[in-house]
């Protein structure tokens, strides 16, 4: 079974600190905040992590921080939405969750409160900037920020299956079902929250293929485009 990430004190203690600073920012001039999405199977997280790196070692002031799913959910859970709620939310079908909501304790969060809470945290985070926010939907609510820079990451079938199969163990055939039912949970997911599709080219400032270049060369090439952008 893949076990779920953590919320730590250390991790805490990084968001507070963040904010903190962040709080002292020109709101007139936001800094820079990278969306990254990708197909299952890629890397984002090693991409993120080698990204955030690389932009601390030459960025004075406030850290860049990676705002990844658990720390949006943790958020969420902080206003009284619980994990399991926003869970359901992005796993139960919506003609089986109206059914069901016939039969279980209308105190329940709806998903329609919990999808509004969800944008308000993903834009907080966009509009203070020096953050980088994987998945969730974020390039799609944050579209109309101009301090955004939009990624995506896309691999063939090849590659996103050895990638599965390395990481979790699992056989090819496993590994393929695995793919296909994660990614058709997290499409249905975003076409329920912003009602449109991840694999549109035109939400992205740049598209990349994750077979084609190392993690590290990766990073390298977006903190390229970034500084370029920053200097335009």
């Amino acid at each position: 079974m893949i076990k779920s990430n953590v919320w730590t004190p250390q991790m805490e203690a990084m968001l507070q600190a963040w904010y903190k600073q962040q709080q002292l920012a020109d709101q007139g001039k936001p800094a820079t905040c990278v969306t990254l999405t990708r197909e299952f199977g890629c890397q984002a997280h090693a991409l993120a992590g080698a990204l955030q790196k690389r932009l601390n070692a030459r960025t004075k002031g406030e850290p860049w921080v990676i705002v990844g799913r658990q720390v949006i959910d943790e958020v969420a859970k902080m206003s009284g939405f619980t994990v399991d709620q926003i869970e359901k939310s992005e796993n139960t079908p919506s003609s089986l969750k109206a059914i069901l909501s016939m039969f279980l304790d209308r105190t329940n969060a709806e998903e329609t409160e919990i999808f509004a809470h969800m944008r308000r945290v993903i834009r907080g985070f966009a509009e203070r900037g020096n953050c980088i926010i994987i998945g969730r939907g974020a390039p799609h609510i944050t579209q109309d920020l101009a301090n955004c820079i939009h990624l995506r990451l896309v691999a063939p079938p090849a590659y996103k299956i050895d990638t599965i199969s390395s990481k979790y163990g699992m056989n090819q055939a496993e590994a393929r079902d695995h793919i296909d039912r994660l990614q058709g949970q997290r499409e249905a997911f975003v076409q329920r929250f912003v009602n449109e599709r991840t694999d549109n080219p035109t939400l992205y400032h740049l598209i990349m293929n994750n077979a084609r270049m190392d993690t590290e060369g990766l990073a390298l090439l977006i903190d390229g485009y970034i500084q370029r952008l920053q200097q335009s």
